[in-house]
């Protein structure tokens, strides 16, 4: 935490001089023995944090891939003649434990192209997909291994 206050504090006054990172430094200081003393913060504790927003970001990262992907399945779909559109509705059970994955879940399959989540109770879920290629392997998506190691982290 002591080195993101720092940062923060450098990039908050916009230059970097002998006056500034020695007053940083200081108020740094008495932030970070602050909110250890006060606040029960502890290096454990931002380092797991650190490793949360790391997971998150690559969370976000495989999200814009799929939808990538997703869009360019659709794209072949829609300009393709011969392709016939067969829906499916696609019933599964997550083992995701946290209310708040399986809600991310549910979004990030309605964000792809292609797919619809229809219905969310509990751990069971209703998936309406474009295409029966887009049914095979839903309920262990890489959507659900990223927030089971995001559930892990917590």
């Amino acid at each position: 935490m002591f080195p993101v206050i720092f940062f923060l504090w450098i990039i908050f006054n916009g230059k970097l001089t002998p006056e500034t990172a020695l007053l940083g430094l200081v108020i740094s200081t008495a932030v970070f023995w602050f909110a250890c003393r006060y606040m029960g913060y502890s290096r454990g504790a931002g380092i797991k944090f650190a490793r949360l927003i790391l997971r998150v970001l690559r969370y976000t990262v495989v999200l814009v891939w799929e939808t990538i992907k997703s869009n360019l399945y659709v794209s072949k779909i829609i300009y393709s003649r011969n392709i016939e559109i067969q829906p499916h509705l696609v019933f599964f059970r997550t083992n995701l434990k946290s209310a708040v994955a399986r809600v991310v879940l549910a979004n990030s399959i309605t964000l792809t192209p292609g797919t619809l989540t229809v219905l969310l109770s509990d751990d069971l879920f209703c998936v309406h997909c474009l295409n029966s290629s887009l049914v095979e392997g839903i309920d262990e998506s890489a959507f659900v291994k990223q927030l089971r190691k995001i559930e892990e982290e917590r």
